[in-house]
């Protein structure tokens, strides 16, 4: 009983973990098309954010869409080094595969 219990919990937090996924990756695509870039381009930045980065990164990402920068910012500070690294790499990676260029 313990056992179908804990695998039960662990499927249930991997479903809340997607959820908090779609749900980074549709703030993401729909404050993309509100700033004015086309649905082919800010699909493909929440397509590709979601399947590359760690849910945290996302999550910092899609804080920074709904205008919560400054806590954003916060937050990027207590990311261990090795999600640092991921964002400083990839999201200029993901922006370049997806057409959009620097500001």
């Amino acid at each position: 009983m313990r056992r179908v219990l804990v695998s039960t919990l662990g499927v249930i937090g991997l479903l809340g973990g997607c959820d908090a996924v779609e749900a980074n990756r549709k703030v993401i695509e729909e404050s993309c098309v509100a700033n004015g870039e086309t649905a082919e381009v800010c699909s493909c930045l929440a397509r590709e954010s979601a399947d590359r980065l760690d849910p945290a990164v996302l999550e910092l990402i899609a804080m920074g869409a709904k205008g919560e920068g400054r806590e954003a910012s916060e937050k990027s500070r207590a990311l261990d080094s090795p999600l640092r690294s991921q964002f400083a790499v990839e999201v200029p990676a993901i922006m370049e595969a997806c057409g959009v260029t620097p500001p």
